[in-house]
């Protein structure tokens, strides 16, 4: 299943939104976190914790997207 994923990786702030672990790209686009892929069984918000450690941070952030989420998100310094 794909669920017409693609590919992502942006450079961006990481900051929390309405509880919602997200990354801020220098042009202002804002992607949500999940570290779980949208077809697993858990809550979407499954481990979302291992995102707080890096709050105001610049990170690259990697993964899937469907264009408002990145997902089986993974960080790294740039």
């Amino acid at each position: 299943m794909s669920y017409g994923l693609k590919d992502i990786e942006v450079t961006g702030l990481i900051s929390k939104v309405l509880n919602r672990y997200v990354v801020i790209t220098k042009e202002g686009v804002e992607y949500e976190l999940s570290a779980i892929m949208p077809w697993e069984a858990v809550s979407p918000d499954f481990d979302s914790g291992q995102f707080a450690k890096e709050l105001g941070h610049t990170m690259i952030a990697s993964g899937k997207t469907d264009g408002s989420t990145i997902w089986g998100a993974t960080l790294s310094k740039p």
